[in-house]
């Protein structure tokens, strides 16, 4: 049998196992310590030390929301357009902002953005008195006709009206059902469109009309020729147009319309035609 420090390697050593154990005596000493040091008398002013700290944090509260260092005094307003920085300016003068803490920025926006002219606003409270405003204006697009003249951006929100006719600075655009059906798309339709052209080109546009029928019609400036298109393709046959105009003007005198609708085919109407016998249909050039 092996043996090391005179004790056999295989010899049943018998374990004898003790636990812990804490004494029951000192588990109820300190239990009955614990319930004497929170007795009535510390719950009692427990209580009404929790009362005095929210009465206080309320009076910090009202201190705060009532201080006239914290009153908004100054207002900045930036944007492109100085029309709408005006606007914009002349409503917060109106306005009582009170106190930057707690001025609801989303409220102020929400009335900001229903003014004409206004996209998209930025708010931002700058302590202890300042507010910002950036203002992104609506870029004028069109004018529609409803009765009365409207200029509209590219979402068809109405940025200004006239009762005359307008200037030349924005092409016109009519429906032959006054806007009553599609409304927002026809607009963005023509922006679409107008957006497709070369600069040159966009700015010879005077009138497009939506007919019945389905078909846009389109009246450059100084050209009285009515031009019947589509929206497919409308960028590609109003150049072809362009390019021979005058080649057709020489063959057949001032026209009264060209019909572009249908792929590498030009149907021209002269004047001469109209004038002398109605019936007569236009002419055919590819």
């Amino acid at each position: 049998m092996a043996v090391e420090n005179r004790y056999p390697l295989q010899a049943n050593i018998p374990f004898e196992s003790k636990t812990f154990q804490r004494p029951v005596r000192s588990l109820n000493h300190k239990s009955r310590l614990f319930r004497n040091t929170w007795g009535l008398r510390h719950l009692i002013i427990l209580f009404f030390a929790t009362i005095l700290f929210f009465l206080a944090v309320a009076e910090i509260y009202y201190y705060v929301i009532t201080c006239d260092q914290l009153k908004i005094k100054k207002v900045e307003v930036t944007s492109s357009s100085l029309e709408v920085q005006h606007q914009v300016q002349n409503y917060l003068q109106t306005r009582n902002l009170g106190n930057i803490l707690i001025c609801d920025l989303s409220y102020l926006r929400a009335n900001l953005l229903a003014l004409p002219g206004v996209k998209e606003i930025r708010l931002e409270k700058v302590l202890p008195s300042t507010l910002k405003v950036e203002v992104f204006p609506r870029t004028p697009r069109l004018y529609i006709r409803r009765g009365n003249y409207f200029l509209v951006d590219d979402e068809g929100k109405i940025l200004g009206s006239l009762s005359g006719i307008p200037d030349l600075s924005f092409p016109v655009l009519e429906d032959e059902g006054n806007f009553e059906h599609s409304y927002e798309q026809k607009i963005r339709l023509t922006c679409q469109i107008l957006d497709s052209l070369e600069p040159r080109i966009r700015a010879s546009v005077h009138k497009i009309t939506f007919r019945s029928n389905g078909m846009m019609e389109l009246q450059l400036i100084d050209d009285p020729v009515k031009i019947f298109l589509e929206a497919p393709g409308f960028s590609e046959k109003l150049k072809y147009y362009l390019e021979n105009r005058e080649t057709w003007a020489q063959l057949f005198g001032p026209l009264e319309y060209v019909d572009l609708r249908i792929e590498d085919r030009a149907y021209i109407k002269p004047l001469s035609l109209s004038a002398n016998n109605p019936a007569v249909q236009g002419k055919e050039a590819s």
